[in-house]
């Protein structure tokens, strides 16, 4: 299934005048918060490999949001490189030829992003975004967040999105990779929470399976590859 929505984009909980880059975010900021609680998660199924799959319901969206989590022998620093490092994504993303990314802006801790999925469905559009992703240091209140993201407003950003024609836009989205230290072992429990709409017509349970196994794609290829890092490091 290549309908796939690979959101790997991060913003700060604090507002847009704090940031490197002046945005419109606003309209995804109670969702990231909603994302960020750890209230009435409700566990779905495990995978083979230990990854552990949950949803919730939240106020700002007609969706489910989806958590993934697996306890592992690795920093989440290691985690955050990965994901930031945004122009090596087709090296190990297991869909990569599902997207295209590129870079608008970027600076040493965060930056704007561009990507198109490709659908290869038929009778559907294309989908593109605009995204803002940072690692910028949080208040002490969300310090186990290593990174989050959340999708930009064309409307709000006009100075450097440029639309396409003839593809759906996406402008509801938001999540974050959070950390818990395992005191008991030199490991951490490492969780990925995201809620988004892919626009279209699709069904709820149609875009609750897509996200889902997205997700866990995603989960799996950024772990995976931030211990390829360790290993060679």
């Amino acid at each position: 299934m290549n309908f796939f929505i690979y959101i790997t984009i991060l913003i700060s909980f604090s507002d847009a005048s704090n940031s490197n880059f002046e945005l419109g975010i606003d309209s995804n900021y109670n969702l990231l918060k909603s994302l960020y609680s750890n209230s009435n998660w409700e566990m779905v199924k495990t995978t083979n490999d230990s990854i552990l799959i949950s949803q919730k319901q939240i106020k700002q969206s007609n969706l489910n949001a989806i958590k993934v989590e697996k306890t592992l022998s690795i920093h989440p620093k290691l985690i955050s490189d990965v994901i930031m490092n945004v122009g090596d994504y087709n090296s190990f993303l297991t869909n990569s030829k599902s997207f295209k990314s590129k870079v608008i802006e970027s600076t040493a801790t965060d930056l704007i992003g561009y990507q198109h999925i490709l659908i290869d469905f038929p009778f559907m559009d294309d989908r593109e975004y605009y995204f803002y992703m940072s690692t910028d240091s949080l208040s002490l209140e969300f310090n186990d967040v290593m990174c989050f993201w959340v999708l930009l407003d064309p409307s709000k950003n006009k100075n450097f999105i440029k639309q396409t024609d003839n593809l759906i836009y996406l402008k509801q989205g938001a999540g974050l990779w959070k950390w818990e230290k395992n005191e008991e072992s030199e490991s951490f429990r490492i969780s990925y929470i995201l809620s988004m709409h892919p626009g279209g017509a699709l069904p709820e349970f149609l875009i609750e399976l897509i996200n889902q196994n997205s997700i866990v794609s995603l989960f799996r290829d950024v772990t995976n590859k931030a211990i390829a890092n360790k290993k060679n490091s």
